[in-house]
C-alpha cells in the first residue's frame, strides 16, 4: 500500500516537472521572438530616419528611371538616348528612353512624377513651367539639372529660289504657324514683330510640328517656316531637294552689325523667348555665309520628385563622363563641365543640382536669389 502511494506521487512529480519545462520553453521562445521583433523595428526606424535621399536604400529605389524625349529620329531623342546610355553605363542608375511628342507630351508625365528626366529647349521648358504659349497647365515640378549645347537658328527659312530676300518680304505670303510647337511659334512671331510685321500681315498656315514645317516648304504649301537648326536631318533633306536659305533675323542688321543692334530690337525678341540671345550663325547646313541669328540652350530637367541622391549622382556622372557623350551627336560635343551651369536659370534648380554646384564651388549669391524667386513661383 505504501509502495503504491509512493509510486503515484513520483508520477505526479514527474508530470509537474515536465509541464513546468514546457511553460518555460514557450516563455523563452516568446521572449526571443519579441526581442527579434524589436530588433527589426529598430532597424526599420533607423532606415526610415535616414530618409534624406542619400541612403543606399533610396539609391536602390531610384535605380531605374525614365527620360522623356521627342519621337525617334528627332535630334533631342538622340541627345536623350545618349545621356541615358552614358548614365546607365557609368552609374548605379539605369535610364530608359520614353519617346513622345516632346515637352507638351512628356512634360505632364514628369510633372506628375511618372517619369523622372527630360530633354528639350530652354524656352519650351520655361513656358511649360509657367503654363503659357501652348502649355495648358503650369508644370511647377520641373527642375533644372544641366544646361547643354546652344542651338542656333535664323528665325525663318525660305526656298532658295524664293523672291523673299528679307523678313519684310514675307508680307502677304504664307507663313507656317505652330499651334502645338511653342518654340517655332514664338520665334517666328518674334522675327515678324522685330521687323515691323504681325500675324495680320501674313497668311498664317497652321503646321503640326517643326519637321512638317520644313516639309511644307518642300511641298510649296508655305513660303516661309521656322528655320530650325540648319543642319538637322530634315533641314538637310529639304535643302537637298529644293534648296533653302535663311535671311538675317533683322532686316537692317547683318552679322557684321551685331554689336550695333539697339536694345529695343533685342527686347522684341528676348521678351518673347526666355534665354535667347542674338548671335552670328557661322556657315553650316543650308547657311552658306555668316548670318545674324539667335541661339538658345538645350536643357536636361528632372521632376522635383527625383531624390536628391539620384539627381546628384546623375550630375556627377555627366560631369565625369562628358567625353563619352561627344561621339553620340554633334550637339553633345559641348555638354561639358564648363557649359553645365546656367547662372541665369529660367527654371528652379533641383536640390541635388544645387548641392552639386555648391560642391564644385560655382554656385553664387546671384543665382541663389534667382533660385528663391523661382521656388516661390513654383509654390515651394
Amino acid at each position: 500500500m505504501t509502495l503504491k502511494l509512493i509510486g503515484k506521487n513520483a508520477i505526479k512529480f514527474v508530470l509537474v516537472v515536465m509541464i513546468l519545462g514546457i511553460i518555460t520553453a514557450c516563455s523563452s521562445e516568446q521572449s526571443s521572438s519579441d526581442s527579434d521583433s524589436n530588433s527589426d523595428d529598430s532597424s526599420t526606424n533607423n532606415s526610415e530616419n535616414q530618409g534624406d535621399g542619400s541612403s543606399d536604400n533610396s539609391k536602390e529605389m531610384e535605380e531605374t528611371i525614365s527620360i522623356g524625349t521627342p519621337p525617334v529620329g528627332a535630334t533631342y531623342n538622340t541627345v536623350g538616348s545618349g545621356l541615358a546610355k552614358v548614365i546607365s553605363e557609368n552609374s548605379k542608375i539605369k535610364v530608359s528612353v520614353k519617346p513622345s511628342q516632346g515637352p507638351s507630351a512628356w512634360g505632364p508625365q514628369l510633372n506628375e512624377g511618372q517619369i523622372q528626366l527630360g530633354v528639350g529647349s530652354g524656352p519650351d521648358l520655361a513656358w511649360a513651367f509657367k503654363g503659357i504659349n501652348g502649355y495648358q497647365e503650369p508644370m511647377k515640378n520641373l527642375r533644372l539639372l544641366v544646361r547643354g549645347n546652344y542651338l542656333t537658328a535664323t528665325g525663318l527659312a525660305v526656298r532658295k529660289n524664293s523672291d523673299i530676300e528679307k523678313v519684310a518680304d514675307v508680307k502677304g505670303k504664307r507663313v507656317a504657324t505652330y499651334p502645338g510647337a511653342a518654340i517655332g511659334q514664338m520665334l517666328v512671331e518674334a522675327t515678324l514683330v522685330a521687323n515691323g510685321l504681325t500675324w495680320d500681315d501674313v497668311e498664317p498656315v497652321p503646321i503640326p510640328s517643326l519637321f512638317e514645317g520644313m516639309e511644307a516648304l518642300q511641298d510649296r504649301t508655305v513660303d516661309a517656316a521656322f528655320a530650325m537648326t540648319p543642319n538637322t536631318p530634315v533641314s538637310q533633306q529639304v535643302n537637298s531637294q529644293v534648296g533653302l536659305r535663311g535671311p538675317d533675323i533683322l532686316d537692317d542688321y547683318s552679322a557684321a552689325d551685331i554689336a550695333e543692334v539697339p536694345e529695343n530690337l533685342k527686347e522684341e525678341i528676348t521678351s518673347r523667348i526666355p534665354g535667347v540671345e542674338l548671335t552670328v550663325a557661322k556657315p553650316f547646313g543650308y547657311l552658306t555665309e555668316e548670318t545674324l541669328g539667335i541661339k538658345y540652350p538645350a536643357e536636361m530637367v528632372s521632376s522635383s520628385n527625383l531624390s536628391e541622391a539620384a539627381a546628384y549622382e546623375i550630375m556627377q556622372t555627366i560631369w565625369d563622363n562628358y567625353e563619352k557623350l561627344k561621339p553620340v551627336h554633334k550637339w553633345l560635343e559641348t555638354w561639358t563641365p564648363e557649359q553645365m551651369f546656367d547662372p541665369t536659370p529660367t527654371l528652379p534648380y533641383h536640390p541635388g543640382a544645387v548641392k552639386f554646384y555648391k560642391d564644385k564651388g560655382i554656385w553664387t549669391e546671384e543665382v541663389d536669389a534667382i533660385q528663391q524667386e523661382l521656388l516661390k513661383e513654383a509654390g515651394s
